[in-house]
């Protein structure tokens, strides 16, 4: 006596020769466009989701006088972007304030993680635990970085005031949060401090790339030292050196948090940087186109530099060959 069996489950289980047809029209017989569809399409939809259609809604809305979700937005046309750039006093503030902090985190902060990577990729006495002190920054909760620091900054009671006091220096004891021309230094110390190790890690990898036969051709040929670091390893670093350099820009025109939540932009503006102006008129003055259009710019600059960065790599990959 047989049993008719309805449920395709069941069919797949019992039969062997429906299992294998099933697999092979999911996998064999498709084309590899379309497994790789299948594959990348849950975290293709969560991109367009939360980045794409919000990147195209702050687009369109730097072209209106958007103030909010309750009230319709007009067409302003480029209005947001002339006032951008009529001279308004606190965001020209904020790209002065900008401007010193790209320096010090594009430059300075470049410059000393290329020389500290040049140190540790030499064996170093203990050079692992060098390494592990310089990345430990990287693994620390940016909020807790931000409140050990601004205990360390307490005038009354903070590490630096009381390593001051104590050796007979109370006099450059300092509010350094709160000191106007103190602020943006203070905070820029912290981010510099945060994000040096992550270069470092960047740079250590660009050096162990540099085959040891072009530096020991070298020392034959009586070039150390400096000579050294000038001819041999600073162009063989140029992509290390480009991916750094972008990162930083990059991390210098979208820096926020640090500043956010050590000073809020103050005193007065004097920590003002340009995306936390941006943040101040969308959600504080809610001024949702103007502080839209200056976010369009931050990201066509940031286009612009990406864009540019990969010519440059595949220049270098050119000349390579």
């Amino acid at each position: 006596m047989s049993t008719r069996v309805d449920d395709v489950r069941v069919l797949a289980v019992d039969d062997p020769g429906t299992t294998r047809s099933l697999k092979r029209w999911l996998w064999t017989d498709r084309s590899s466009a379309g497994k790789f569809w299948i594959a990348v399409s849950p975290a293709l939809i969560l991109y367009l989701l939360f980045t794409v259609y919000p990147m195209i809604q702050v687009a369109v809305a730097s072209f209106t006088d958007a103030r909010g979700f309750n009230r319709p937005w007009e067409l302003v046309g480029l209005d947001n972007f002339v006032r951008i750039f009529s001279g308004d006093p606190v965001l020209m503030e904020a790209v002065g304030n900008t401007a010193i902090y790209a320096f010090f985190k594009i430059v300075v902060q470049t410059i000393l993680a290329f020389l500290i990577a040049v140190l540790l990729h030499r064996q170093l006495m203990l050079g692992n635990i060098y390494r592990a002190i310089f990345f430990a920054p990287m693994v620390i909760s940016p909020v807790a970085i931000v409140f050990t620091w601004s205990f360390m900054y307490d005038p009354t009671s903070g590490t630096f005031n009381t390593i001051l006091r104590n050796i007979g220096l109370g006099a450059l004891a300092q509010d350094w949060l709160g000191n106007y021309d103190l602020a943006l230094y203070s905070v820029i110390l912290v981010d510099l401090w945060s994000g040096l190790g992550f270069n470092i890690v960047i740079f250590l990898a660009g050096l162990s790339t540099i085959p040891s036969e072009i530096l020991e051709a070298a020392r034959v040929d009586g070039a150390r030292g400096w000579k050294t670091l000038r001819y041999i390893t600073l162009p063989l670093m140029i992509p290390s050196i480009g991916l750094v350099l972008v990162l930083a820009i990059n991390g210098a025109l979208r820096a926020f948090d640090t500043v956010y939540l050590m000073t809020k932009g103050g005193p007065g503006n004097s920590t003002q940087l340009y995306m936390t102006q941006v943040f101040q008129e969308g959600l504080v003055n809610n001024n949702f186109g103007y502080a839209s259009a200056m976010a369009v710019l931050v990201l066509i600059v940031l286009i612009v530099i990406a864009a540019l960065q990969n010519k440059l790599n595949n220049k270098i990959a050119e000349d390579d060959r």
